[in-house]
């Protein structure tokens, strides 16, 4: 609203994400005061106890890792992409790494769920319930993924559309970037989700053992994909398949940390969950 009705730009961007936070906390805040909530608010529960800090930490770190790996490929990828073929490419990206947050939500939604079921049973020792839970939210994820990958497999010219302005006084130069976001965005967006159906494997294992409290193979698997795999793919491949090995990268990191959790997941299941 800031930047489309306001025309506030970069700084409307800014005031959008800090109003968004300062709601957000407002609703929570109000939820704990309110008369129906079941949780309360109460000064002995912030006295500092430094075990409970430390499996947080240690747990959170995770998390934490994960959002700063996103930051460096975000850096990277601004970086070789720009080296490839100048603003528009880089403005391809924009339009794939919104698709890339925004298509996966429900994919999110569902190993969000999945942690605090597999973290209860677990604790509880109820293995088959921690068992099921995790085949049933891989079936689920991979359901919803499969929906989004079939939607920007047959849609992507459309939803690429739907990011790019169209007003009457448009520059030759905006013109000129509109017509090359169009012709490239398709093919770098079916590129880019090919390996979607199955990511919901390695999302769910790595949720898995964080769930459990196992940080460091939570760590590990949670940095497989976007570290290990993909940041070594986007420095190398672009060497020899220019553009198109940034694309290619993002399916062949998709496999790769896929069969890697996969493995990890089912010597779990077998040795810990019987």
């Amino acid at each position: 609203m800031f930047n489309n009705v306001f025309d506030y730009g970069m700084a409307g961007a800014a005031w959008a994400t800090t109003i968004s936070y300062f709601l957000c906390f407002s609703y929570i805040l109000y939820f704990f005061l309110s008369k129906n909530s079941e949780l309360k608010l109460n000064a002995q529960y912030f006295s500092i106890d430094f075990s409970i800090i430390k499996e947080i930490s240690s747990l959170g770190i995770v998390t934490l890792s994960r959002q700063a790996v996103v930051s460096v490929i975000y850096l990277l990828m601004n970086n070789i992409l720009f080296d490839l073929g100048g603003e528009a490419m880089v403005a391809v990206y924009a339009i794939i790494g919104r698709m890339l947050m925004f298509a996966l939500f429900p994919v999110f939604g569902v190993t969000q769920g999945f942690l605090p079921i597999a973290g209860f049973n677990y604790g509880a020792q109820k293995y088959d319930r921690v068992k099921e839970s995790i085949y049933t939210a891989i079936k689920y994820a991979a359901i919803l993924a499969t929906i989004v990958f079939a939607g920007l497999m047959i849609f992507p010219a459309e939803i690429a559309g739907l990011f790019l302005s169209n007003k009457p006084d448009m520059t030759a130069l905006e013109l000129a970037t509109n017509a090359f976001v169009m012709q490239n965005t398709p093919s770098a967006m079916r590129w880019v989700f090919a390996a979607t159906p199955i990511i919901a494997l390695q999302l769910i294992g790595a949720a898995y053992f964080q769930a459990i409290g196992k940080a460091v193979p939570a760590l590990l698997l949670t940095l497989c994909r976007q570290g290990f795999f993909f940041i070594p793919l986007i420095l190398i491949l672009p060497n020899y398949l220019g553009e198109l090995g940034v694309w290619i990268s993002f399916p062949i990191a998709d496999v790769l940390a896929t069969i890697v959790t996969g493995y990890y997941l089912r010597k779990e299941i077998n040795k810990n969950l019987v």
